[in-house]
């Protein structure tokens, strides 16, 4: 599909697959950044359960992302859902190991805010790359499509099985999802290992959606207007204040993810 056909697709459904954006060569230099910090940076992993690992601040210390946040054929169809003003917001990397979990510790969810009367205020689009093919096997990505606009009146309590879209793809695609939908990873028993990165933009002419990623001095440009900015949406995205110094990762995240749902 040309880039028109798949604004479309986005439009209406929420989401859209592009297959093989990356190559091996690509994904290769990804992975061993991956290695090397988690070996050199363990606390900078938030461990949220023996299935669940995340790094959401890798950008100061791996130059091998910036490439993603630039993607050329992801960046062309982004400026034609959110206009020449895109801006980057965020980057993490998820690892879902091999697990007997029955379910994601997340559930069903709208991203950035967890408020169900605020999700209009939600106007981000996150892109996930699949670094390990996704299979019927392995973990995976489960969206509810339309819950961006025709379905935005559904809550997370009101799915049921089979209302989800399973979003299988080989390694090197990348899946474009509204934040707004409502979405979970859903879990398998015979799951390899599955290593994913997750990047957020919006617009230049919104508040930061996001403020856990450190833009460093070698990304600047009009993508990367937002560093620095503290206009940050109460959220998900917004650094509790008021916690103890030296509060590990993981108590941080959890107490954001906390305040996002009772704000």
């Amino acid at each position: 599909m040309n880039v028109d056909e798949l604004a479309a697709e986005f439009t209406r459904e929420g989401f859209v697959v592009l297959r093989n954006v990356l190559d091996a060569r690509q994904i290769a230099p990804i992975n061993r950044a991956i290695e090397r910090d988690l070996a050199a940076c363990p606390a900078e992993w938030a461990r949220f359960s023996d299935s669940f690992i995340q790094a959401v601040d890798l950008l100061p210390r791996c130059e091998e992302f910036d490439g993603l946040i630039e993607n050329p054929v992801v960046l062309e169809l982004l400026r034609q859902l959110l206009g020449s003003d895109v801006t980057f917001e965020e980057l993490s990397v998820i690892l879902r190991n091999p697990t007997k979990e029955g379910s994601d510790h997340k559930s069903w969810h709208r991203d950035i805010v967890r408020d169900f009367e605020r999700r209009f205020e939600i106007n981000a689009i996150s892109v996930v790359y699949y670094l390990t093919d996704v299979t019927e096997q392995d973990h995976c990505f489960s969206i509810i499509p339309g819950t961006h606009e025709r379905r935005a009146e559904m809550r997370p309590e009101d799915v049921v099985p089979g209302m989800e879209v399973d979003l299988l793809a080989p390694a090197g695609s990348a899946i474009l999802f509204h934040a707004r939908c409502l979405h979970s990873g859903k879990l398998k028993p015979e799951s390899r290992q599955r290593r994913t990165v997750h990047l957020y933009y919006s617009k230049a002419s919104l508040p930061r959606t996001s403020e856990w990623s450190s833009m460093p001095e070698r990304l600047r440009g009009p993508l990367y207007t937002k560093a620095g900015r503290t206009d940050v949406m109460e959220g998900t995205g917004r650094k509790p204040r008021g916690l103890a110094a030296g509060l590990p990762l993981l108590e941080v995240l959890r107490e954001a993810q906390r305040r996002a749902a009772v704000a």
